[in-house]
């Protein structure tokens, strides 16, 4: 089975759709996490269809063509592209797929493209942050539950916040009387190890005329370093927009709202 038959993904939007935005959550998602603001961009934005795409490793998609890391999920994506005969006028990635989405770009310098980036970073560093954070949380807590609450609650007394933790707790399967989890903490370890030293701003900054970068920056996160903030900043201007908005790092569970309003003031018109 090539790499791009094991991607899971779901459209939402009417079938004739002129444009196509393809969706990528981060780590620990799936497609389905952004099901409630695609159905409510496509209601304000009717010329766009959403396709809710499930990353390698995650969902219900199989592994990629490689060793678990960002390009390696970005091959997996763009081989579904061809697969699927799609030319998405935008896509979207938050966190990991944040990264994953840059990493699409130079396959698709002659594409006209709009990407936006949902609190990711472009920089390698050392492993940090919110998404790090979980998985140590993770490692700690019951390999089993005997419920979905009693999961959230374990995850909220690791200092995560209520709609976080239910958003967690979705990556639970049943096991018998009990739950597990469903995601393979060696496989997200090695994943989140590599995001970290990937570089990624050779897309950005020198991006190619066609492509159209929107970066947005959680104030309540630090994801992205003020280093890699004053770089994007300096790099803004035609084809780059730095957005900063307030909220954590899953800023999209905590204000679906404001994504919505974003993406169908800013995606692209006919």
């Amino acid at each position: 089975m090539s790499a791009h038959t094991t991607l899971a993904a779901s459209r939402i939007g009417a079938d004739d759709a002129p444009h196509a935005l393809v969706m990528l959550h981060g780590i620990y998602g799936r497609g389905r996490n952004w099901q409630g603001i695609a159905r409510a961009l496509v209601a304000a934005r009717p010329d766009y269809a959403c396709w809710l795409v499930d990353l390698p490793h995650h969902g219900d998609s199989g592994p990629g063509p490689g060793a678990p890391g960002v390009r390696d999920c970005a091959e997996a994506v763009l081989g579904w592209r061809v697969s699927t005969g799609l030319t998405p006028r935008a896509v979207l990635g938050h966190s990991y797929g944040g990264k994953v989405a840059l990493a699409m770009l130079p396959s698709l310098q002659e594409v006209s493209l709009q990407v936006w980036v949902i609190d990711s970073t472009p920089e390698t560093k050392s492993a940090s942050g919110s998404a790090w954070d979980m998985l140590q949380l993770v490692r700690r807590l019951p390999a089993r539950f005997a419920s979905r609450t009693e999961a959230q609650e374990a995850l909220m007394a690791g200092g995560v916040d209520l709609g976080v933790a239910q958003w967690m707790a979705t990556n639970l399967v049943r096991d018998g009387d009990h739950l597990r989890w469903g995601l393979d903490v060696e496989v997200m370890d090695a994943l989140l190890h590599d995001f970290f030293r990937t570089d990624m701003w050779a897309p950005v900054e020198q991006r190619a005329p066609l492509h159209d970068i929107h970066v947005l920056k959680a104030t309540r996160s630090e994801a992205i370093s003020a280093g890699a903030l004053a770089r994007l900043q300096a790099a803004a201007g035609a084809g780059l927009t730095v957005h900063s908005e307030e909220g954590g790092h899953w800023i999209h569970a905590e204000r679906p709202d404001l994504m919505v309003r974003l993406l169908s003031e800013g995606l692209p018109r006919p």
